[in-house]
């Protein structure tokens, strides 16, 4: 998935992510999934480090969102599909500054990542999170995702559901 280094959304300005944002979006992504790894949820981005960072952003788009050279949040975006057997984007590493929690830049950035699938010929976009993420899980049915099965991730303390839209 390759494409520009800056792209307009929304009247907001991303960037993908370099080398050397790495140690700036592991921080973001461990604080922004604390509140999930204090409910006991052992998500991956609560305690990766910046080796296990630069590998899951290797994989595809980390699209970040910035305000004043301050990271304010971030998604991965790459080629990944589940169960259905669709041409899927997959959204992962959704995080925001837990600050700014609850003031729709999560939103902002979920749109961003559907807009930019669409407009790469995706049929269908992905994501997962953990049954007990209720919060979530209501969240994703909100935004019109469909469970599509359920999976649990090796050495994860949870099951998690796989979530499909379709986009075409």
């Amino acid at each position: 998935m390759q494409g520009q280094k800056i792209i307009s959304f929304k009247n907001q300005i991303f960037r993908l992510a370099q080398e050397s944002d790495v140690p700036n979006i592991r921080q973001l992504v461990n604080s922004a999934y604390k509140e999930l790894a204090d409910m006991g949820l052992n998500y991956t981005a609560t305690y990766q480090d910046e080796i296990v960072t630069r590998e899951r952003i290797s994989k595809g788009k980390a699209l970040l969102l910035e305000k004043e050279g301050q990271l304010l949040g971030t998604v991965l975006l790459k080629k990944e599909n589940w169960f259905t057997g669709k041409n899927s984007a997959y959204v992962s590493q959704l995080a925001v500054i837990p600050m700014l929690k609850k003031n729709g830049l999560g939103t902002l950035l979920m749109d961003l990542c559907e807009d930019l699938a669409k407009k790469e010929g995706f049929e269908s976009i992905q994501l997962d999170t953990a049954k007990p993420a209720g919060h979530l899980v209501a969240w994703y049915k909100k935004r019109g995702y469909k469970i599509v099965g359920e999976t649990r991730w090796e050495g994860k303390t949870y099951e998690s559901w796989i979530f499909e839209k379709t986009l075409i």
